[in-house]
């Protein structure tokens, strides 16, 4: 209590000081914390004054988009904070150590990433530090973690790879998928998940070179990344999964169709009704359904089609139809 108490009393000083420097050009960055007796509390290694700075920092990153005032907060917490997290990561309990690796990353605390870069390399124990460690380093940018990527390719999980490529910078994320041929299982197939996840059309070519791919894994992330753009270069690319001896490929060619709405695809697709695989016929029948004359479409396969297995399936999406234009009675 009497700690919480006196942080409270600090705060008002501290978050002033913070955004005096913040919001005041002709202010330098000694003079907030200097100014308003602060620097004598972080010379005393006063721990609340610690966590003030550092939890006022991270309100004004959060509510802050103008580039130049985030600039300030990296800069204030380099100034401030690096010796105090330095001591930490060395010396804190595993709560204050990990903590602190999320505030480094949060405020992109470049000044420490020598310091991070030889905790992953004398950690040899794998576990939440350890991951959290080589995500820090992906948010510092950090070549070393990269350059190990590239000729290593350790044999981490795919949901870890995933966090450093979203972690990575843009470009050079863009540059090594350009040079996706060169990464096996998992960094490529988490490095097509996180390019999927981009909405990017430029890399619609890619999705597409994929499409042959020996790798089913690969091929179902490039049609994956072809559903998610809703585009396609040439229409007959996609004709060929219709008939795949896989599944998910069947599936994935009837939810593309029914983005594409090529009426090309009609035929093929009410042949998949029919499909041994009830994940096909529901992915043909809802692509059906969203083409100009679906409802029509899955009427005439309802009544005419030879397979049991479409009609009901038919019947089903029809019936839908019919329970939404009755208000659902």
């Amino acid at each position: 209590m009497r700690k919480q108490k006196r942080k409270e009393h600090l705060r008002f000083t501290v978050d002033k000081a913070v955004s005096t420097y913040l919001f005041n050009d002709s202010i330098s960055l000694n003079h907030p914390l200097k100014e308003e007796g602060l620097t004598r509390h972080l010379k005393g290694q006063s721990i609340i004054t610690y966590e003030l700075l550092e939890e006022s920092l991270e309100t004004y990153q959060k509510l802050i988009d103008h580039e130049e005032t985030r600039d300030k907060v990296v800069l204030l917490a380099e100034h401030y904070l690096s010796d105090y997290y330095k001591h930490q990561l060395l010396n804190g309990r595993w709560s204050k150590r990990m903590n602190t690796l999320y505030y480094i990353e949060d405020f992109k605390m470049n000044s420490l990433a020598d310091t991070i870069w030889m905790l992953f390399q004398t950690r040899l124990k794998w576990d939440e530090e350890k991951e959290q460690i080589i995500r820090t380093l992906a948010a510092l940018q950090d070549v070393r973690l990269f350059e190990l990527l590239v000729e290593e390719q350790p044999d981490w999980s795919v949901g870890l790879y995933k966090e450093i490529f979203r972690r990575m910078d843009r470009d050079q994320f863009k540059y090594n998928v350009s040079e996706l041929d060169s990464f096996e299982h998992p960094v490529g197939n988490a490095m097509l998940d996180v390019a999927r996840e981009e909405r990017d059309e430029a890399l619609l070519p890619l999705f597409e070179e994929l499409l042959s791919s020996h790798s089913l894994e690969v091929r179902i992330r490039a049609l994956k990344g072809i559903l998610t753009l809703e585009r396609i270069t040439n229409v007959e690319l996609l004709t060929p999964f219709a008939s795949s001896s896989e599944w998910v490929e069947r599936m994935l060619f009837a939810r593309i169709a029914g983005k594409l709405k090529q009426s090309r695809y009609i035929a093929i697709l009410t042949e998949l009704m029919g499909d041994s695989n009830w994940w096909v016929r529901q992915g043909a029948a809802e692509a059906l359904f969203h083409y100009r004359d679906g409802v029509f479409i899955l009427e005439h396969i309802y009544t005419n089609h030879p397979d049991p297995f479409a009609r009901d399936m038919a019947r089903q999406w029809v019936g839908s139809r019919e329970s939404v234009s009755d208000g659902g009675c």
